[in-house]
């Protein structure tokens, strides 16, 4: 936890990163048919706006509908208005969009470095775990093992992603016919669906909305169980395939070792949103809360990965920072009801929000502070960097 002094990349990892060459795997089918789109909107940005703001841009655009919604229902089970789904779906486009010609204008501003594929994985990761939010939003899963295992098909790919790149050097864009664009397509449809039919349409049987449907497949079925197969199988398979290529990468007994040990770390993120009790009603109505805390350590992990992999620095299996849910989860464990029980959880349950978010933020302001001062570049602004004089 160096970084909470101001310090993460070692000197060899920021010379590492300056030299470190950004290796894309192929691109998907659709990303493929959207390229010619990308191409021509890049166009329209100013040549003043950095690379990194386009990013940026994109992700405020996606993270402020989200949150919009999540003011509504913050125990996220209960429909909210039309009209913050569809701002959501265009948040969605609008962050697909930015992120994909983020690259482009780097190179058509002639503004590349190292630090603009951190900034943008970094972002990546804040997106992704957006989007799976708005998937429990959009289902009404609230804090359920569904919603957990719902916030596993959504993020577990762009980790595992991530996690091939650091062992080696590839970063896939796609796997068969998965890819991250088609992803926020499907989002961006089921968005659109609540908006176009109403909020309450997941909640709704099969048998009314699909009458033709044979009764095996459809009596006592919602909606929404459709739609979770569809994650549950995207995600699932995504992720099995990934294992295995990743450990199939991993050279040596030792390695795979290590690798093995990398996706089981992963996986106690959702052992933490599972340890949260839905069965106590302040923890269940602010469930949008709990899922923001524990998101913070996938994105905190993912970030320190992505750093790691750029700067060839040793990515630990051991985080400290799983430590801090620990006093919660203790008071948590103590609950009886009482005033003096409910006041003690809420202050912990608040603590270890504002925690994880702080130190979260702080790490990502460590490591591009080293990096805009080692490579003598702006995060948010073309050109060199001015030292102010003493």
């Amino acid at each position: 936890m160096s970084y909470l002094l101001g310090n993460f990349i070692s000197e060899k990892g920021e010379e590492n990163i300056k030299n470190h060459k950004y290796v894309p795997g192929e691109y998907s089918p659709m990303d493929n048919l959207l390229n010619p789109f990308w191409i021509w909107i890049v166009e329209f940005l100013p040549k003043w706006m950095a690379p990194n703001l386009v990013t940026f841009v994109g992700l405020a655009a996606l993270g402020g509908a989200y949150l919009l919604m999540l003011v509504f229902d913050l125990s996220m089970t209960q429909p909210v208005p039309e009209f913050t789904y569809l701002l959501v779906a265009i948040g969605i486009f609008v962050f697909q969009t930015l992120d994909a010609i983020d690259g482009k204008q780097a190179r058509r501003t002639g503004s590349s470095s190292p630090l603009g594929q951190l900034f943008d994985h970094g972002c990546d990761s804040i997106s992704w775990t957006i989007c799976s939010m708005n998937v429990i939003s959009f289902l009404g899963l609230g804090l359920s093992f569904n919603g957990i295992l719902a916030m596993y098909s959504t993020m577990v790919p762009f980790y595992f992603l991530n996690l091939i790149e650091y062992n080696t050097g590839v970063f896939y864009y796609s796997v068969g016919i998965m890819d991250g664009t088609s992803a926020q397509f499907m989002l961006m449809f089921f968005n659109i669906l609540s908006f176009t039919c109403g909020a309450d349409i997941y909640q709704r049987k099969i048998s009314d909305l699909l009458p033709f449907m044979p009764n095996f497949l459809s009596d006592g079925y919602l909606l929404k169980h459709y739609v979770m197969v569809i994650l549950i199988y995207v995600g699932v398979g995504f992720s099995i395939t990934m294992i295995i290529k990743l450990l199939n990468s991993a050279k040596g007994v030792q390695t795979k070792m290590f690798a093995f040990l990398q996706i089981i770390q992963h996986l106690g993120i959702y052992g933490l949103m599972y340890l949260y009790d839905a069965d106590i009603l302040f923890v269940r109505d602010h469930a949008g809360i709990a899922y923001i805390s524990v998101i913070c350590m996938f994105v905190l992990l993912t970030c320190k990965l992505i750093v790691c992999l750029m700067s060839k620095m040793e990515y630990n299996v051991i985080h400290f920072e799983f430590l801090i849910f620990a006093p919660y989860f203790y008071i948590q464990s103590q609950y009886d009801a009482t005033p003096e029980s409910e006041s003690a959880l809420k202050i912990a349950f608040y603590a270890t929000f504002v925690v994880m978010l702080l130190i979260t933020f702080r790490f990502i302001q460590t490591s591009i502070g080293q990096l805009t001062k080692y490579l003598e570049i702006h995060c948010f602004k073309i050109g060199p960097r001015k030292e102010k004089k003493q």
